[in-house]
């Protein structure tokens, strides 16, 4: 009766034979709403409640029943039954109406709990970008400061790194006629490889971001475009074997000696605007 009630209002409804069939397919399937009348074959109404509630809890039961009695009422209640209706239901807009409630109820909590979620990012985006504009402050005060300049560029990749959750990162610089790229700091790059490091200046993604003297972000989909860039820079594939780069150009009054390449974020996401925007301070100072 109660199944032929709510498909005739469009609802989707899986009807069961018994306390443990049904108990089978909510353990099996994903439901929103649960209907069980006290008397079942099998278990009893009261025990798949209670069943239902210890293994998914955030699913809402109502229990139906012919018993009047308040005993019933307030254990079906206690064992976390949402409502209770008194069979017979004479009205069938009574079941509509408990039924349609529950759902918008339900609906309304989903809405809350996405809205918690998405708030819950927006927090931990904003707190990430006010992280690094720390770090960029901070990486600019170095700059200026009298630290020597070798510290002073290891750190820049360090934090660079760090504050971009990346695998690898590593700083090339131009010998002193300008020829040659050659790996002066790193971090997660294999000592071998950063030791015998050589890079012609018209090469590789630093030969053109050097070139461009601008910032180049790349995700995993424009990674084909440049793979004749890659291919020069990382021979043996050790360098930009992950998803995605940020590389920047090092310039010192206006000319560029150098280039930052930062490797593939560790939850292998693409780099975001935000920390594209990171980067292009560093570049700047």
């Amino acid at each position: 009766m109660f199944t032929d009630l709510l498909l005739k209002k469009g609802y989707l409804v899986t009807a069961c034979e018994s306390g443990e069939d049904a108990i089978k397919k909510f353990l099996s399937e994903d439901f929103d709403l649960v209907l069980t009348d006290i008397m079942l074959p099998g278990m009893s109404g009261l025990n798949l409640l209670k069943l239902m509630k210890e293994s998914k809890p955030y699913v809402d039961v109502i229990v139906i029943s012919g018993n009047t009695s308040s005993f019933t009422t307030i254990k079906a209640l206690r064992y976390g039954a949402y409502d209770y209706l008194v069979k017979p239901i004479d009205d069938e807009a009574i079941l509509y109406n408990v039924v349609g409630r529950t759902l918008e109820k339900k609906g309304l909590q989903q809405q809350n709990e996405r809205l918690i979620a998405d708030l819950s990012i927006k927090n931990r985006e904003l707190q990430n970008t006010l992280d690094m504009m720390r770090t960029a402050n901070s990486l600019c005060s170095l700059i200026s400061s009298t630290l020597e300049i070798g510290d002073i560029l290891r750190i820049l990749v360090e934090k660079a790194v760090e504050q971009l959750n990346a695998h690898k990162g590593y700083l090339l610089l131009l010998d002193k006629k300008g020829d040659h790229f050659f790996m002066k700091f790193s971090v997660g790059v294999n000592h071998a490889t950063a030791k015998k490091f050589k890079l012609r200046n018209d090469q590789g993604l630093s030969g053109l971001v050097a070139s461009k003297n601008r910032p180049l972000r790349l995700d995993i989909e424009q990674t084909p475009k440049f793979a004749k860039y890659i291919k020069e820079e990382d021979v043996n594939g050790d360098l930009f074997n992950v998803s995605g780069s940020i590389s920047f150009p090092l310039r010192v009054r206006d000319r560029v000696v150098g280039v930052v390449n930062i490797c593939g974020q560790k939850d292998e996401k693409p780099f975001t605007d935000t920390q594209f925007e990171f980067i292009a301070i560093l570049a700047n100072h």
